[in-house]
């Protein structure tokens, strides 16, 4: 990952998308997987753990595809050297 202090929330984009196999047993045959991640919180130097998305907003929530009244995001642990800085999150928005 380039030389930048992540911080909590801030946007980050998976060298290699996570894809879960039952998810992708349930998505169409193009589903690229999970490509993106919003950072939840720090295991240590290198690790982080986030919560992932796909390139259409889909959050992963387990169980898989879950339909129940509260879907509570699942997060994920990656070493930091998987990752590709992606946004920073401000106050007032997300910058490039």
């Amino acid at each position: 990952m380039a030389k930048h202090d992540l911080t909590l929330g801030e946007v980050v984009k998976l060298k290699r998308p996570y894809r879960p196999k039952e998810w992708v047993e349930k998505q169409q045959r193009d589903w690229n997987g999970f490509e993106f991640g919003i950072v939840a919180e720090f295991e240590d130097q290198n690790k982080v753990s986030l919560f992932l998305y796909d390139a259409d907003g889909q959050l992963l929530v387990t169980p898989s595809l879950a339909r129940q009244t509260l879907l509570i995001p699942t997060y994920i642990e990656f070493d930091i050297a998987d990752l590709v800085f992606y946004e920073i999150v401000t106050e007032s928005g997300l910058t490039l």
